[in-house]
């Protein structure tokens, strides 16, 4: 699964939490570029799903949890045998596994996942305790758009994120690696001086090189 800065999860945890419809009059709205698709920007950055998902799982185990002791049922056996069940079905483990929006392991990664213990733990995570067909819930649970496109607005395109593909044309750019602003914001944070943000915007090409749109 792909490492995200402590930073960068603490504003996708406020971002990602919102749920509005997006308007004309949306600020945010107003500020994303053309041609800006909330689908496509999830598909670059799959990361951004993952955590809506987490959010998601976590809300509903809360309020199962909730609903079961207010009913004076037995809430820790329950989640016991639902634990058991979800270690025991291999083959769904492996499939939340390798699934991009979800775990993000390699298929040859997840294939070994009964016998990975730190692997099992993180995908714990992604277990409903209130049904057995976890991959199933999991891969229906509604995609916030507006979410997504306010991540790209406070977050993504200060830090230079791809927001689509690039053109054939644009596979030529500069990439964003060799821009004076990759360097800068890499130093900046190692130290005490204040963020810079990337004024520019990115496509990412077939080799999944991030590069400068013009």
């Amino acid at each position: 699964m792909k490492k995200i800065y402590q930073y960068t999860m603490v504003l996708l945890a406020g971002v990602l939490g919102a749920c509005s419809s997006m308007s004309v009059s949306d600020p945010y709205a107003e500020n994303l570029p053309a041609g800006f698709d909330a689908t496509t920007y999830m598909k670059l950055h799959p990361e951004l799903r993952t955590v809506q998902i987490k959010d998601y799982v976590a809300a509903k185990n809360t309020m199962f949890k909730d609903s079961v002791k207010k009913a004076g049922g037995d809430y820790d056996a329950l989640k016991a045998a639902d634990d058991a069940l979800f270690t025991a079905d291999v083959a769904s483990l492996a499939a939340i596994c390798a699934d991009p929006f979800i775990g993000g392991y390699d298929a040859t990664t997840c294939a070994g996942i009964a016998a990975n213990a730190t692997l099992l733990a993180e995908m714990a995570a992604f277990n409903f305790t209130s049904t057995a067909a976890d991959y199933a819930a999991l891969t229906s649970i509604p995609v916030d758009e507006v979410a997504i496109s306010q991540q790209f607005v406070v977050f993504g395109q200060t830090h230079g994120w791809a927001y689509r593909l690039c053109t054939e044309a644009e596979s030529q750019n500069p990439a964003r690696k060799d821009l004076p602003i990759h360097n800068q914001q890499g130093a900046r944070a190692e130290s005490t001086e204040g963020f810079v943000a990337d004024t520019g915007l990115y496509c990412r090409d077939a080799a999944g090189v991030d590069r400068l749109i013009q």
